[in-house]
């Protein structure tokens, strides 16, 4: 599935919460930034995919590649402040743990992709900050680093070869 609701089940919420309690504890991400006191921001209003590349597909394990996502329109948080977002890349068989977790940084506002799930598509990036390990199977997840939100998703598989 490469679209995610913006309403996951309770069962799945709980899961992510557990799963991303370390990263919300530290503010999840490497910029440093401090934390946003209202935990209301967390770009669940809207909803995203994998643009490129799409879901299921492979991505390379340098650690310079670049992961871009879609989201639905621009009368969202992620399009009023997508530099407070990152990608968050975790091993899929990781049983829950978020040892092997490799963070993309803010995201940039990008141009247009072939990929045009909604009826108005607006395009973000990030760079990986470090390589993925090769053969393993990776969910994405977004999430707005400078807030204590779960991350949304997963919006997406990706394979690193």
């Amino acid at each position: 599935m490469n679209l995610t609701t913006v309403a996951p089940r309770v069962g799945k919420l709980a899961l992510l919460a557990s799963i991303f309690a370390a990263t919300a504890c530290s503010g999840g991400g490497s910029t440093g930034a401090a934390p946003v006191p209202n935990t209301q921001f967390c770009g669940n209003d809207t909803q995203y995919a994998l643009a490129s590349p799409r879901s299921g597909q492979n991505i390379s394990a340098n650690s310079n590649a670049t992961i871009e996502i879609v989201a639905s329109g621009n009368n969202n948080q992620i399009y009023q402040s997508f530099k407070n977002f990152e990608l968050i890349l975790v091993p899929a068989n990781n049983n829950g743990s978020t040892n092997g977790q490799i963070n993309t940084g803010a995201l940039s506002l990008t141009g247009p992709n072939s990929f045009a799930p909604f009826p108005s598509d607006y395009y973000y990036n990030g760079t990986l900050q470090s390589g993925l390990q090769s053969g393993l199977q990776y969910n994405v997840y977004l999430n707005a680093f400078t807030t204590n939100c779960v991350p949304i998703g997963p919006i997406g598989q990706l394979f690193a070869q």
